[in-house]
């Protein structure tokens, strides 16, 4: 190793601990040990076969619109992405028809077991014990509270036509229900105050990323579906829920680090 090579890895090795004290090392740190990459892969697999089948059905039960009109009117798709929201989705008479017990059973397994894997994200982010009892009961409450989420808000948001407004409304029911998930899915370990970052963090967070979205998302869904057909639309979709599960996670962290900071050590 050159001279030069040594003074490198002497600063490297010396700027560490150092940047481990600082907010930004140790949330960059903590990304790291959660893997973050590996769980928003998984819990993104998750949203697409449990959650989004049940956005589809609760625009077609309450909004009396099928997902993929939602979709266009939310991000205002044209051309190529608006023809591949309407044949991937179902109208609604289609949803409400299709609908049957074998189905719904499917769908609530899916939805627990993302509810899962979301548990053990904040466990992790606030180092706790996984043996706490009642974890099914734990699951099947908060199974209900994204329905009431999903009864109140979907009807709301087709009442307010101006599309900030709209992000606003929703970033703020963001920041509630992801106030509330943690303190449910923790058994209540963590008291709602100390969650209260978490929540606010996960709404602005939110909210960017879906000023973002409405950025770049109709040009992305066009272009690989022009260039792959409906997989590359339905890929483009599964990216951007990869990036909303990695915004989920990386708030949580955060909100958990600013809980240990304000702590008495």
């Amino acid at each position: 190793m050159t001279a030069a090579a040594r003074r490198v890895r002497d600063a490297a090795n010396a700027a560490v601990p150092r940047l481990q004290e600082t907010l930004a090392g140790e949330f960059a740190l903590r990304l790291i040990e959660l893997r973050i990459v590996d769980r928003a892969l998984a819990l993104s697999s998750k949203l697409f076969v449990a959650i989004l089948p049940l956005a589809i059905l609760s625009s077609s039960l309450l909004a009396d619109e099928s997902f993929g009109d939602e979709l266009i009117d939310r991000f205002g798709l044209t051309g190529a992405g608006a023809d591949a929201a309407h044949m991937l989705f179902a109208s609604p008479n289609q949803v409400q028809s299709s609908l049957g017990l074998l189905g719904l059973v499917i769908l609530v397994s899916s939805v627990l077991s993302f509810a899962r894997a979301l548990e053990a994200v904040y466990l992790d982010c606030w180092r706790l014990p996984a043996s706490a009892p009642g974890a099914i009961k734990r699951r099947m409450a908060w199974l209900a509270g994204l329905l009431v989420y999903s009864v109140l808000l979907t009807p709301l948001r087709g009442l307010i036509t101006d599309p900030l407004a709209a992000r606003i409304v929703a970033a703020v029911g963001l920041a509630v229900f992801f106030l509330w998930t943690p303190y449910v899915l923790l058994g209540r370990r963590i008291a709602w105050r100390r969650l209260l970052p978490t929540g606010a963090i996960t709404a602005v967070a939110a909210l960017a990323l879906g000023l973002g979205a409405a950025i770049a998302l109709p040009g992305m869904l066009t272009t690989s579906t022009v260039r792959y057909g409906l997989i590359g639309f339905a890929f483009s979709i599964v990216s951007y829920l990869f990036v909303a599960v990695a915004v989920i996670i990386a708030a949580a962290t955060l909100g958990s680090l600013l809980d240990e900071r304000r702590a008495p050590r």
